[in-house]
């Protein structure tokens, strides 16, 4: 199966509430790693790896929210080289 990684840049209400912690459950779910971190200007980068199968999924679950308390209005997705990462981190 292919890995391929994307870096993803969540936009709307995705800080103070468990985004982060939210993202890493899924991405634990589907085996994906890499990474999540929340950047200056209010957005989150989440950094994905894994199969496309799992990627698709993932993607559609972050853009519904990964809390309750989570409103993604916008995703911005691109395609990254892989770097086979071992585990996925909440930087």
């Amino acid at each position: 199966m292919t890995v391929q990684c994307f870096e993803i840049i969540a936009h709307g209400q995705v800080q103070g509430v468990g985004f982060r912690y939210g993202t890493m459950q899924i991405a634990t779910q589907l085996n994906i790693t890499g990474s999540v971190q929340n950047l200056p200007n209010g957005t989150v980068k989440i950094i994905a790896e894994g199969n496309q199968n799992s990627l698709n999924k993932f993607i559609s679950l972050i853009k519904k929210g990964p809390t309750p308390f989570s409103k993604v209005s916008k995703l911005e997705v691109r395609d990254l080289p892989t770097a086979q990462y071992q585990l996925f981190v909440i930087k």
